[in-house]
C-alpha cells in the first residue's frame, strides 16, 4: 500500500517551505487532490527527484 502523506509532512520530510512544494508541483512533481486535501505519494516523490537530479 502507498504511503499518502500531507504537504506539510512532505515538507518536514524533505526540509523544504510550502512554496517550494508549490513550485515543485508546477515543475511537474506528482500529487493528488488539490488546495487544502493535497497528498503526496513517497515513493513516487523520491522517483521524481531522481530523475529530477539526473538534468
Amino acid at each position: 500500500m502507498a504511503d499518502w502523506i500531507t504537504e506539510s509532512e512532505l515538507c518536514e520530510w524533505l526540509q523544504i517551505t510550502p512554496v517550494t512544494a508549490w513550485r515543485w508541483r508546477k515543475e511537474g512533481m506528482p500529487y493528488i487532490g488539490s488546495r487544502k486535501s493535497i497528498r503526496y505519494n513517497k515513493e513516487e516523490i523520491e522517483k521524481w527527484l531522481k530523475e529530477k537530479t539526473k538534468k
